[in-house]
């Protein structure tokens, strides 16, 4: 995974957006490991309502296991919710 960019909400309800909320906990969950592991040097984000964009910018075993797990976080989520997230792989972390 060098470059992965989540846009757009996934409109499961209007005043209680599990799905999105479930999404934006993920990557959260995910960037502030990598921060406590000070391993931020690793990456590169932007993260803003509706949007998030992260690089990798050098290849590390412990960034690559949370974005890994990050992955699957995701997938679980768009088997669960099928009409609310599309996955476009783009290239398959090792």
């Amino acid at each position: 995974m060098n470059l992965s960019v989540f846009k757009g909400h996934a409109q499961y309800s209007c005043s209680n957006d599990i799905v999105c909320s479930s999404v934006s906990t993920a990557i959260i969950v995910t960037i502030n490991a990598i921060e406590l592991l000070d391993l931020s040097n690793k990456i590169n984000f932007k993260l803003k309502k509706g949007y998030f964009k992260l690089i990798l910018l050098e290849s590390n075993l412990i960034v690559n296991k949370l974005l890994k797990n990050f992955q699957y976080t995701f997938k679980d989520l768009s088997r669960q919710y099928p009409n609310c997230l599309k996955i476009k792989l783009i290239k398959k972390l090792n």
